[in-house]
């Protein structure tokens, strides 16, 4: 049966194959926006793990990603840590590497973090070379792993953070999130290089972000009520907010390859339906002559089903691996920047011919039925 399906299939090449292009067309757009959505969702991921591991604060008005309400006072510090259920309060500064940088990926950042609070958060990440950073550390650096591989940099190396020299003591596993992209320095490094960027800004005793860990076994969500209620004038952002924060950035992708999914949906279906219908239409006698002689309705049944799921594995197929390829070329393209825009991921290779040999399936359903019930008589009796 496969290969007389095969047979008609060639035998009206130019309806299977703009039938065939109408899914490669929608199954590549699927494939590259599924890839953008699979990289979205483990950035996704990896800062959720990051931000959820902690508490949050942050001036009031303000976001987990900042805001233009200024700075805390050093002095929020103490409070919180005399918090009931906080083991450690660290004072956070973090500007940009580079002023004004656009582009694909995490934006890339200098962290500074109090050192003498700091060592738990600094073990949320595993560090690959190296160590952390510790206590006293003044102009040493320990590099996520996109910004390792920007300055090519080695443990015990030096790099240029706005022009002033680091030492390399550490560079950290990947992530796949915004941590790749950061420089961690200790508070007093972060503040000085703010101060050299803005010289007109010279303030003291301030931090942009207060991380708080929390004593083992301490319920984060409470301890997070516990801090807003005590402390004035911030606003503090518990994992479950952060996690909600965070996954705000991925709802407009999903909803974008989900709309892609519906577009493929109707025209891909429409498509095959018309194709089936035609080759019903032009093939009646025929269905009536296998019919006449003793075919069964089952098999009439099964062999326009499977031409039709052939046309949408054909489809699903090809629209996948140029999907593929585009994205493997604008990876390519973006490589020597460090950004990678797609990730290639089982799902993103199956799914989409999966689905594209299920609509095709279904969308010949109607025409399938309708050539299995036809009356041998009848048939026979068309023009």
């Amino acid at each position: 049966m496969f290969k007389y399906v095969l047979r008609n299939m060639w035998r009206r090449k130019a309806r299977t194959f703009l039938t065939v292009f109408g899914i490669v067309v929608g199954i590549f757009a699927l494939t590259v926006l599924g890839a953008l959505s699979a990289r979205l969702n483990q950035q996704v991921k990896g800062a959720r793990d990051w931000y959820s591991s902690k508490i949050s604060v942050v001036p009031a008005g303000s976001s987990l990603f900042g805001g233009d309400s200024g700075y805390l006072e050093l002095s929020k510090v103490a409070e919180i840590q005399a918090v009931p259920g906080v083991k450690n309060a660290i004072a956070g500064f973090g500007l940009p590497l580079e002023e004004g940088s656009t582009g694909f990926g995490t934006p890339e950042f200098i962290i500074g973090a109090d050192l003498s609070q700091a060592e738990d958060e600094l073990n949320l990440i595993k560090i690959k070379e190296g160590r952390i950073l510790q206590d006293g550390d003044q102009g040493k650096v320990v590099l996520g792993s996109t910004l390792a591989e920007k300055f090519d940099a080695k443990v015990g190396g030096t790099v240029q953070l706005k022009g002033e020299p680091f030492e390399v003591v550490g560079i950290y596993e990947p992530t796949l999130s915004a941590p790749d992209s950061f420089a961690f320095v200790s508070y007093e490094d972060a503040l000085n290089l703010f101060r050299a960027a803005n010289p007109y800004f010279q303030v003291d005793n301030i931090a942009a972000t207060i991380d708080v860990i929390p004593q083992p076994g301490v319920d984060m969500e409470e301890l997070a009520q516990r801090i807003d209620e005590s402390v004035e004038g911030v606003k503090v952002i518990s994992p479950a907010e952060a996690e909600k924060q965070i996954s705000q950035f991925s709802l407009i992708f999903n909803a974008i390859l989900l709309g892609i999914g519906f577009i493929a949906l109707v025209v891909g279906g429409l498509s095959i339906i018309n194709t089936m219908i035609m080759s019903v239409s032009e093939r009646t006698q025929e269905i009536g002559l296998k019919k006449a002689i003793g075919a069964e309705t089952g098999s009439v049944l099964s062999e326009y089903l499977l031409e039709s799921a052939l046309i949408g594995f054909s489809g699903g197929l090809i629209g996948m691996l140029l999907g593929l390829l585009a994205v493997f070329l604008l990876n390519n393209a973006t490589a020597s920047n460090q950004v990678a825009v797609f990730t290639i991921t089982w799902m993103v290779i199956v799914g989409p011919v999966v689905f594209a040999t299920v609509l095709g399936t279904a969308a010949g359903l109607f025409p399938a039925f309708r050539a299995a019930r036809l009356k041998p008589v009848d048939a026979l009796k068309e023009d």
